[in-house]
């Protein structure tokens, strides 16, 4: 059952479209600038532009959470007539979120790859963010859409099945 909710998430998701697109851009762009500091940072460089960056990731999925939560009261509503228990739910916003992560991740080492084909094509040696940096920061990002879920699940908790029943 878990596996399929899971599935249905990834798909309500991606039909999101534009909301979903802004925040994969988005979480791009922080996984790469957080891996290229967590480099600097593990090769002797300063901490402190990694913990911003790390605790502006947190605000974003805070925020992020905070958006999904919204548009889908309605159908969270309808989904909890429906028999959905609040642990579906969970898993619900928990796909979304960690869709949006994996596809971020993904187009950061896509780009990585061009990058170092061009550079090498060109004939210079490029310097590429290190496997171990970009392992973490994915993690870790990953680690903190926890909170984006949990803040999400909260409010959805709070939603009862008779809303989607007074709207129709």
């Amino acid at each position: 059952m878990t596996f399929r909710i899971l599935i249905k998430s990834l798909r309500l998701a991606i039909r999101t479209g534009k909301r979903f697109w802004i925040f994969v851009t988005i979480y791009a762009i922080l996984m790469a600038t957080t891996s290229i500091f967590l480099d600097g940072a593990i090769n002797g460089g300063d901490i402190l532009p990694v913990l911003g960056l790390v605790v502006g990731t947190a605000v974003m999925a805070l925020f992020y959470g905070l958006i999904i939560s919204g548009y889908r009261k309605m159908q969270v509503a309808t989904l909890r007539c429906l028999g959905w228990t609040s642990g579906d739910i969970k898993w619900l916003f928990l796909g979304e979120l960690i869709l949006v992560c994996v596809a971020a991740a993904l187009i950061d080492l896509e780009v990585i790859i061009h990058y170092m084909g061009i550079g090498f094509y060109f004939g210079f040696t490029p310097a590429v963010i290190q496997s171990l940096p970009f392992l973490l920061t994915f993690l870790l990002i990953v680690g903190v859409q926890f909170l984006g879920v949990l803040v999400a699940w909260r409010r959805m908790l709070k939603v009862k099945p008779m809303e989607a029943l007074r709207k129709a």
